[in-house]
């Protein structure tokens, strides 16, 4: 009886053993020698195309290569997808399938995925780590494609995979204009969600505005112009919203514009402002004053408004252009000779005094004057008792208004009244303040994003002369928003303005002592003075495919002797960060051929030599 469990017990412990033994991918090879079968990656492609899974399967367990072409350059991934086989997908994927290469017409697994309509696959796909890139077997960009298809599902995995928010098709259309032409308002409310780039135009310079007037949806032009898109640029045809529903006498699309931040091109509708004079037309007037239009505007033969409401017996005209702070005091005599009492009453009751207007300013005197530029006016203001820190229509204080605005002299003129030049913006930051920010980093900022201050604002508005007169009355550029930690010379960095970072730095904006150009096909750098005259030359090493050094224009914006690399954990000495980015200068192996992971390297003693040349604020030009 012990005998016969002796043996059992043997016999599965044996069985145990050889099951451990097992080699998969030897297995697999000694059947696909049996078989007669080369394991070889033209026969995983074979196998592929034949949709024989099995053998597909055995191939891969011998770990044969996976990135064999057929002769139309698809590897076996898209074939598997194209043919539908996808199980013999799965099992590429998990074996190790270049998931982003492409084949010659720039087709990649996951955009033949979502062009045949395979959700699952496209899922797996992404969630492997699968670029959402691509174009279609029918030569469209594959995100642009999934839009013009109606592809909800699609859309929605591709831009939560990380796909561009800011592409555009090949035609030049951004995701929100191709949403829109197709006539697809789903899809549109969707990119807005997802954070399409509202802002770009298509290849005419139009703005999704246009796009979504020309479907006549007015509901839509509200979330585009609050996601960013410009109310104010104009069609193929070079007429801007604004300007198209006055001539056509669409008050009511012309006021929601208005109210929008519409305003007309040039700064001036006075063409407009005559013919609705002209024609009598008050609410047609109202409505161009609301946008901004000079009350005092002349008309033909130097006519002033109001002189034409006085001759033509309007006072209702002249009562609307005094209330937008057209000047009456020269009408008075003219008023009294003709013996208009009403129009002498109403010229007399308004006076001349400044004070705030009515809608749709409800403005302060002080802030209309910043508006306009009117430096005068600010400083006479000012004299008359005028607090410097009254806060202005949109919520903010002279200062903050003066700089979105690039007012310089303003500028200085508020700081030498004793305006603190350090003090941040108010917590909340309305939309009319967020619409006159020129960059779309700092209007993410204000709306997200708390301490944000005069110097952040300069840094953005692109006037090297107005972060000069803040930095003389003390404005200190080692201050951060409190969440996303971005300082101000980072602002100016993210807007490639090397004036406004050398300003930011100490540097004079306007006279530069040095430059270095960087030679990305002759691996060379050169530092130049300011009359072009060469005085250093050096070999480089810059990045290596898949780590491209970027081209374009920057400034030294950091100087360490010796630093190690944040990213790699290498020792690199005599770094020299490049606007704020993870690249620079350093010191490195020069073998004669781009070989770094993107920063320019510089041998040794070149190295510090080059170090020792160079200032914090010295421009960089990185040609291809």
């Amino acid at each position: 009886m012990v005998l016969p469990v002796i043996r059992t017990g043997f016999a599965a412990l044996l069985a145990l053993s050889l099951a451990a033994c097992r080699n998969p991918q030897r297995d697999a090879m000694k059947e696909l020698e049996k078989r007669g079968i080369e394991a070889s990656g033209p026969s995983l492609l074979a196998a592929v195309e034949a949709g024989d899974a099995g053998l597909a399967r055995l191939l891969l367990q011998a770990r044969v290569y996976a990135g064999q072409r057929d002769a139309a350059g698809n590897t076996p991934l898209h074939v598997a997808i194209d043919r539908g086989n996808l199980a013999i997908a799965w099992g590429l994927i998990e074996n190790g399938a270049d998931l982003a290469a492409a084949n010659p017409a720039g087709v990649t697994p996951v955009s033949l995925s979502v062009y045949r309509g395979e959700t699952a696959m496209a899922d797996r796909l992404l969630d492997a780590g699968a670029p959402p890139e691509g174009l279609t077997p029918d030569g469209d960009m594959v995100l642009p494609w999934a839009i013009r298809n109606g592809r909800l599902v699609f859309l929605r995995r591709l831009m939560e995979g990380g796909a561009d928010p800011h592409q555009k098709d090949a035609a030049g259309n951004p995701l929100l204009h191709v949403a829109i032409e197709a006539g697809r308002r789903d899809l549109t409310d969707e990119l807005l969600k997802l954070g399409a780039d509202a802002a770009a135009v298509n290849g005419a310079g139009e703005s999704a505005v246009i796009a979504a007037l020309r479907k006549d949806w007015r509901d839509m032009i509200a979330p585009l112009v609050r996601a960013g898109a410009d109310p104010n640029l104009p069609d193929r045809d070079g007429r801007v919203p604004l300007d198209a529903a006055i001539e056509e006498r669409d008050l009511p699309l012309a006021k929601q514009l208005a109210g929008l931040g519409a305003r007309p091109p040039g700064g001036s509708w006075s063409a407009a402002l005559w013919k609705s004079i002209d024609a009598r037309d008050i609410d047609v007037c109202r409505l161009l004053l609301g946008l901004g239009v000079s009350p005092e505007t002349p008309g033909p033969g130097g006519r002033l408004p109001l002189e034409a409401a006085l001759n033509a017996d309007r006072a209702d005209l002249l009562h609307l252009f005094l209330c937008y702070g057209a000047d009456g005091d020269s009408l008075y005599y003219e008023a009294s000779r003709r013996k208009l009492g009403h129009h002498v009453s109403l010229l007399l009751a308004h006076g001349g005094q400044p004070r705030p207007l009515p809608a749709p300013f409800l403005d302060t005197p002080l802030g209309l004057a910043i508006r306009y530029g009117d430096h005068r006016a600010v400083a006479l203001l000012l004299d008359r008792g005028t607090p410097p820190d009254q806060l202005v229509a949109e919520g903010q204080s002279p200062l903050h208004l003066a700089i979105v605005l690039g007012r310089s002299k303003i500028v200085r003129e508020l700081l030498k009244r004793g305006v603190d030049a350090n003090a941040p913006l108010g917590p909340a930051v309305s939309d009319a303040f967020l619409k006159l920010v020129r960059g779309g980093t700092l209007r993410w900022l204000l709306r997200n994003d708390r301490n944000i201050t005069p110097i952040m604002l300069a840094a953005d508005c692109g006037c090297p002369d107005t972060a000069r007169a803040l930095l003389a009355a003390g404005a200190r550029t080692s201050v951060w928003t409190r969440r996303n930690h971005m300082w101000p010379i980072n602002i100016a960095a993210r807007k490639s303005d090397v004036k406004m970072m050398r300003v930011i730095l100490g540097q004079d904006p306007h006279v530069e002592q040095r430059r270095i150009v960087v030679d990305l096909s002759d691996q060379q750098a050169v530092l130049y003075d300011s009359s072009g005259f060469e005085l250093y030359r050096t070999k480089i090493s810059t990045g290596k495919k898949g780590y491209a050094t970027p081209a374009g224009t920057f400034a030294i914006t950091n100087k360490y002797r010796t630093w190690t690399s944040t990213l790699y954990d290498a020792s690199m000495p005599c770094f020299q960060r490049l606007s704020c980015s993870d690249f620079g200068f350093h010191q490195g192996v020069v073998p004669g051929y781009p070989a770094s992971h993107g920063c320019i390297r510089v041998s040794a003693g070149n190295a510090q030599k080059l170090f020792s040349l160079t200032e914090l604020g010295d421009r960089v030009e990185i040609q291809p």
